[in-house]
């Protein structure tokens, strides 16, 4: 029989590592992870609440949230765009309580099939839920477009500070004695020379990143510690 999935797998190239998110036709959502050019790990799934009577949509919005997630850890490749597939392979069967020992089990065949059958291109993760909502036979629901990693929606300058915002470390500026500033995850600060100096167009464009990093970071303008 087989079943229809939506997924995508994304790459962080500075960590050498890449993840993968599929979503079935049961509202089952299935997650592997690696070092990139090796075989994924697959994790535990996640299953529908149960009972839940539109457990896709439910999960599909759950699949969205974990495509913002990675790209704000630093998951900016895409792999394998967002896309639909119909696979041969067979989904299991839920339990009617899907937790505890009962529990879905890890589906490596799945992930398998459904990366090798993903074809090559562009696309969004709006156009694939389209596309896996007609396919199962439900009617989509509008949404504003996800995010893209990519150097058309994230310059890879602000992807290099977005990762070391989300691992803690500080932006900064050159060592000198002119004008300066520093970015962490809790603020930004500016550090005045003795004579005001002006920055050169190299710091600008740094201080430019680390500012577009730092608003993606705090996910918007006017969200916890404001700039200082």
């Amino acid at each position: 029989m087989g079943t229809t999935v939506v997924g995508f797998r994304l790459g962080w190239d500075r960590k050498g590592r890449q993840a993968t998110v599929v979503l079935t036709q049961a509202g089952v959502l299935h997650h592997s992870g690696g070092l990139l050019g090796m075989a994924p790990s697959p994790a535990r799934p996640q299953a529908p609440a149960a009972p839940d009577p539109h457990p896709v949509p439910r999960q599909a919005a759950a699949l969205r949230r974990v495509y913002a997630a990675l790209l704000h850890q630093g998951y900016g490749r895409e792999l394998i765009p967002p896309v639909c597939v119909r696979l041969d392979t067979d989904e299991r069967p839920l339990h009617p309580r899907p937790w505890g020992e009962h529990a879905p089990r890890a589906h490596p065949e799945l992930i398998a099939e459904f990366t090798g059958a993903a074809p090559a291109g562009p696309g969004t993760l709006d156009d694939a839920l389209t596309a896996f909502y007609a396919a199962i036979g439900l009617t989509p629901r509008t949404r504003t477009a996800a995010p893209r990693p990519g150097p058309a929606g994230v310059p890879p300058a602000v992807r290099r500070a977005l990762g070391a915002l989300a691992e803690g470390r500080t932006l900064a500026s050159r060592p000198g004695p002119g004008t300066g500033w520093s970015v962490t995850g809790a603020g930004v600060r500016l550090h005045a020379g003795p004579g005001g100096e002006a920055l050169t167009h190299r710091e600008v464009a740094e201080l430019q990143a680390a500012l577009t990093a730092w608003l993606r970071h705090r996910r918007g303008p006017g969200t916890g510690a404001g700039a200082r």
